[in-house]
């Protein structure tokens, strides 16, 4: 609990210096004058286009449990399990999530090695879901083809090889022959791959690919009812292009490698709505870190909350 406390910690004052960059890039006055002016009725609709994206993502968490064959843990535990991931969001490439696996093995014995797969496999269809979603704007703002293009590549490419299983085994037991570490790393590479395979498949990655999609057009959603509180018209074509900008900084801020992509995504979204919506650089920052309070920290919260409802593990090994 300390070290969650601490990591926490470290967000929040990164989250500060990202604040009062932007608020220096906005001009500080004119950003407040751009709080003052948001019409707040639509954030209750931001908040709840937000929970619809956890509940979709909650869905798919359930269903790759069941696909990989853990099927004794009930629908409160999981999502509880589920929800306590968002706490350790503000961790590089979203790599805290893996606590979800220590709280399966710490209640159901499920081994960590074979559970760490599924946010593997929630990361490769997040990616997709968000590229499917920034490629509807792309015909009209070919801003970035060339990294999306890349991005969709390479996870298409990991996909592909992953289904290659007497390849895959066969790299594996090359990496065993490594002295000291090898037969360590072959075994716990055997049992995350046993479940990466199972759920690479096409119908389970057609399915997780949709419940993405789904989900994280929720997030654009939210943008957009944010957009319409600062005064921009509530438009079919502002719900593109917030979709488009929503999608294209969450890559962009996911590539960074950043916790929680803060700085990269922030940047990414205010400068897009800048360049395509054409709003005021006070109202974009406004915006911006208005829809991050509503679906990066609103997630941290849940998080924390869910983890001390689920009880905190001691420390607990990956077998």
């Amino acid at each position: 609990m300390q070290n969650l406390k601490s990591k926490l910690a470290l967000s929040l004052i990164f989250a500060l210096i990202v604040f009062l960059a932007l608020a220096f890039y906005a001009d500080a006055p004119r950003l407040l004058a751009a709080f003052a002016a948001f019409d707040w009725r639509w954030l209750p609709l931001a908040l709840l286009t937000t929970l619809i994206n956890y509940l979709l993502r909650f869905a798919r968490w359930h269903y790759y449990l069941g696909v990989i064959g853990v099927t004794q843990v009930s629908h409160r535990d999981s999502l509880l399990i589920f929800l306590s991931g968002f706490s350790l969001t503000m961790t590089p490439g979203k790599l805290g999530e893996v606590l979800k696996s220590f709280l399966l093995k710490s209640r159901f014995g499920t081994p960590v090695s074979y559970s760490a797969s599924i946010v593997v496999a929630e990361r490769l269809t997040d990616v997709l879901g968000m590229v499917i979603l920034a490629a509807a704007g792309l015909a009209l703002y070919p801003v970035g083809v060339g990294p999306l293009a890349f991005v969709l590549g390479a996870t298409l490419a990991l996909v592909l090889v992953a289904q290659q299983r007497a390849l895959v085994e066969r790299l594996i037991d090359l990496g065993a022959r490594v002295p000291v570490v090898g037969s360590r790393f072959a075994d716990l590479a055997r049992n995350l791959y046993a479940s990466v395979y199972l759920m690479l498949r096409a119908q389970p990655l057609l399915i997780a690919i949709a419940l993405a999609t789904a989900a994280w057009f929720g997030e654009c959603v939210s943008f957009w009812f944010i957009l319409i509180g600062i005064g921009e018209p509530a438009t079919a074509w502002l719900l593109l292009q917030a979709t488009f900008i929503y999608a294209a900084a969450s890559l962009f801020g996911a590539a960074s490698m950043l916790p929680g992509g803060l700085g990269a995504t922030e940047g990414g979204m205010a400068f897009l709505l800048e360049q395509i919506v054409h709003v005021a650089r006070e109202a974009a920052v406004a915006a911006t870190l208005i829809v991050r309070l509503c679906t990066l920290w609103f997630a941290v919260l849940l998080g924390v909350l869910a983890l001390l409802a689920f009880g905190v593990p001691r420390q607990i090994t990956p077998e």
